[in-house]
C-alpha cells in the first residue's frame, strides 16, 4: 500500500505513518507538507489512500476535498482533524472524502477508523451527533445549514438529508433514490451512512421507522 499523509506538523506525520506501518506493514508513506505539494504528488498517481489536515487547504475544507478530487477522483481520503465540528465532518463527507477523523481520538479509535475506512466503509466521529454545529470564528461554512430545534430526532439533519431519509422510509433502494434526486449512487452511500450516524440508528430499517414515527418534520 501506497499512502500520502499531508500535514503540515511533522510530528503528526511521523505519528500517523508510523500508524499506518502498525496496520500495513509494506505500507510506503509519502509525505507532503503544504496542499500545493500534496496536490502535485497526488497528480503523479500510485496512491490507494490519503490522509489530510485540513488546515494546509486554506479554504473552506469542502472545497480543499474537491480539489483533492479532480486529481484523484476514486481515492480514499480521510480528513484528519483537529476541530470538533460536525458542520466540517459532514462537508467533508459529502464532497468527498471518506473519513473524518480526529487527532485527539485514542489510537486505538484512530487505527480502528483507518482499518474501516480500507475496507470501503464511511467513517465519522461516534459523537458526531453531540458536536458543536460550527467551526471556529472566520472559517467558512459551506454546507447545508442544520435545522435546529423541534422535537423530533431528525431536526438534527440537513434538509437533503431529510429527503433521503424520505425516501429511506418508503422503501426506495439507493439507485432509485439517487434517480429521483438527480445524485450519484455513492452520495446517497455517504447520506445514508451519515443519517444512520446521526439518529444513532443501526440500519436503514430503524431510521425508516424513525421517519415515520416523528413524520420526518425538523
Amino acid at each position: 500500500m501506497k499512502a500520502l499523509i499531508a500535514d503540515e506538523q511533522w510530528i503528526s506525520r511521523a505519528g500517523l505513518g508510523q500508524l499506518l506501518k502498525e496496520i500495513t506493514p509494506d505500507c510506503t508513506v509519502i509525505e507532503a507538507e503544504t496542499f500545493a505539494d500534496a496536490l502535485e504528488k497526488l497528480a503523479a498517481g500510485g496512491f490507494d489512500l490519503c490522509l489530510v489536515d485540513p488546515d494546509i487547504f486554506a479554504m473552506p475544507i469542502s472545497d480543499g476535498i474537491s480539489k483533492l478530487r479532480q486529481v484523484a477522483p476514486s481515492l480514499p481520503i480521510a480528513v484528519m482533524a483537529a476541530r470538533q465540528s460536525r458542520r466540517d465532518a459532514l462537508g467533508a463527507i459529502e464532497t468527498g472524502a471518506q473519513a473524518y477523523i480526529l487527532k485527539i481520538a485514542k489510537a486505538v479509535d484512530i487505527r480502528r477508523a483507518i482499518e474501516r475506512m480500507l475496507a470501503g466503509e464511511i467513517s465519522l466521529p461516534a459523537n458526531l451527533s453531540d458536536m458543536p454545529n460550527s467551526s471556529p470564528l472566520g472559517l467558512s461554512e459551506s454546507t447545508t445549514p442544520f435545522q435546529h430545534g423541534g422535537d423530533s430526532p431528525t431536526s438534527v439533519l440537513t434538509g437533503r438529508q431529510r429527503e433521503v431519509l424520505d425516501l429511506i422510509a418508503t422503501g426506495k433502494r439507493n439507485a432509485e433514490i439517487a434517480q429521483a434526486l438527480g445524485i450519484s449512487p455513492r452520495t446517497v452511500q455517504i447520506h445514508v451512512s451519515t443519517i444512520l450516524k446521526m439518529l444513532g440508528v443501526g440500519n436503514r430499517t430503524e431510521a425508516a421507522l424513525m421517519a415515520r414515527q416523528f413524520g420526518n418534520r425538523a
